[in-house]
């Protein structure tokens, strides 16, 4: 049991020894991937502030009206769910859920998802015309 410790507690302190010697290389690893210069760190600060401004103005915006205009297009042709057809093997539940009456599933949405022996529990409204 004592030459375990002995093991266990070297190991430890060959893995803080060596946690300490890659925490201090970092910033000087950075300094010689940057060519070494105090210009080329200079050089690579402003490119990183450039690419985040890149990012925040360019990427953000784009993401959110593509976003709109795909939303607007998926709203134009919204149809409403199928008819519901009481199927053998869709819906097979031998347990009911944990929640509530057990037949509701817990993304449950009345008017797109059919009860088992009951179907859409309330008439499809669609969506209102722009």
């Amino acid at each position: 049991p004592s030459s375990a410790r002995r093991i266990v507690l070297r190991l430890a302190q060959k893995m803080a020894s060596a946690l300490k010697k890659f925490a201090s290389l970092a910033p000087s690893g950075v300094r010689m991937a940057s060519g070494g210069s105090a210009t080329a760190g200079k050089h690579a600060a402003e490119h990183a502030k450039m690419w985040e401004r890149l990012c925040l103005f360019g990427v953000v915006p784009v993401i959110v009206i593509s976003s709109a205009l795909i939303f607007k297009h998926e709203m134009e042709h919204h149809e409403p769910p199928p008819e519901y057809r009481e199927y053998e093997h869709m819906r097979i539940r031998k347990k009911n859920f944990p929640w509530g009456d057990g037949k509701h599933s817990f993304f449950h949405n009345p008017e797109t998802n059919p009860l088992p022996g009951v179907g859409y529990e309330v008439e499809w409204k669609g969506h209102k015309e722009h």
